[in-house]
């Protein structure tokens, strides 16, 4: 084996080498958080890396039977359903927290159980087949239902697609109207400054700015409110864009430009028929960056989000800790929920952003 051969081998492996261990350590914390989300509050504490158990193994687990409480939130319409209840609470899964309580039929119930009282244990095993598989899944997908019951996960869900979709048109629109102005038209020197403004933009961390401007939207009545969110988001995420756009319009022939001014084009015609269609790969590229980056944002909808109605799914998944506990199988649950939609958009469109990437690079 000559020289040239051993350097290409050695070459090719250290490179293996170096994908394995980066994908290892990519994806194992991704299979931890999807297995673990199915292990109770207990498991977590006692093994973080052991395999779910308690809430799969759940045939002849043993509950007891409480009174109705205050803290015990019923899982049906009071209202609507007056039947008459048994409520029983897991004696192993967070015993004594009122976290794990079914509240089942009396009628339903075989007659040697109907006469129980408040202390009395009840095993899964002798209920009736239909409330045995009830509580199967119940006790299976326990942290799943509980982080979005508990937590309100539907609605932060449905707030973090409005900041991403909507901070996200409206970057992708203002930064290619920007690009186009500074790389296409007779601005030479104003679009000097206004692009060195727009690079010191992003430049300049969230953190230096969070008191500032959280103080600013006070002042106008901003915060707390679905505008306010999607301003400061757009804000924060048209210098990228600007720069991206700006390097990739500046590529597209100006002949085509000139051709279409010729034809009795306007600017804003321009705009939508010729810089848009062309530009497709970098508005994907922008599009996926500032959508994700919005959809994983912390920091901000924290500060300036103080109500359930405006909090998105990050500050969601933080609220299952406070300094007496945290509910781990429920915040990794809540993980789980917001992490699936970002790899989905991941997988679906990494091609269309590695062209954009590299369409951006060949076109400066």
């Amino acid at each position: 084996m000559n020289l040239d051969t051993t350097k290409r081998v050695t070459g090719k492996t250290i490179a293996y080498i170096v994908l394995v261990s980066w994908t290892l350590i990519t994806v194992l914390p991704l299979i931890w958080m999807g297995y673990s989300s199915f292990k109770s509050n207990e498991e977590l504490v006692r093994d973080i890396y052991a395999f779910p158990k308690a809430l799969f193994d759940n045939k002849q687990d043993e509950y007891v039977v409480i009174r109705p409480q205050l803290n015990v939130i019923p899982d049906y319409d009071v209202a609507q359903d007056q039947r008459e209840r048994v409520i029983i609470e897991s004696t192993t899964i967070s015993p004594e927290r009122r976290l794990m309580v079914h509240f089942l039929v009396k009628e339903d119930l075989p007659q040697s159980l109907r006469s129980v009282q408040p202390g009395d244990i009840i095993s899964v095993s002798q209920l009736p087949s239909a409330m045995q598989r009830e509580i199967h899944w119940k006790t299976v997908f326990f942290n799943y239902r509980s982080a979005i019951r508990r937590g309100n996960l539907g609605q932060k869900f449905i707030n973090s697609l409005i900041y991403s979709i909507t901070s996200t048109f409206l970057v992708n629109l203002f930064a290619l109207m920007a690009a186009f102005a500074m790389s296409k038209m007779q601005f030479r020197k104003l679009s000097l400054i206004v692009g060195g403004l727009i690079g010191l933009g992003y430049l300049i961390s969230i953190n230096s700015l969070i008191i500032p401007l959280f103080l600013m939207l006070t002042k106008i009545g901003l915060t707390d409110t679905h505008v306010g969110i999607i301003l400061v988001y757009t804000a924060f995420g048209l210098p990228l864009a600007v720069m991206l756009d700006t390097q990739f319009v500046s590529g597209i022939p100006g002949s085509l430009i000139e051709s279409a001014h010729m034809d009795g084009a306007g600017t804003f015609r321009v705009l939508v028929s010729i810089i848009v269609p062309m530009a497709t790969p970098v508005i994907v590229t922008v599009s996926i960056i500032t959508a994700l980056g919005i959809w994983n944002e912390f920091l901000l909808v924290l500060v300036l989000a103080s109500s359930e109605a405006t909090k998105s799914l990050p500050a969601g998944v933080f609220s299952f800790s406070s300094l007496t506990s945290t509910q781990l199988g429920w915040q990794l649950a809540a993980l789980v929920v917001a992490t699936l939609p970002v790899m989905v958009v991941y997988f679906l469109f990494q091609k269309r952003l590695a062209e954009g990437v590299v369409g951006g690079a060949i076109k400066g």
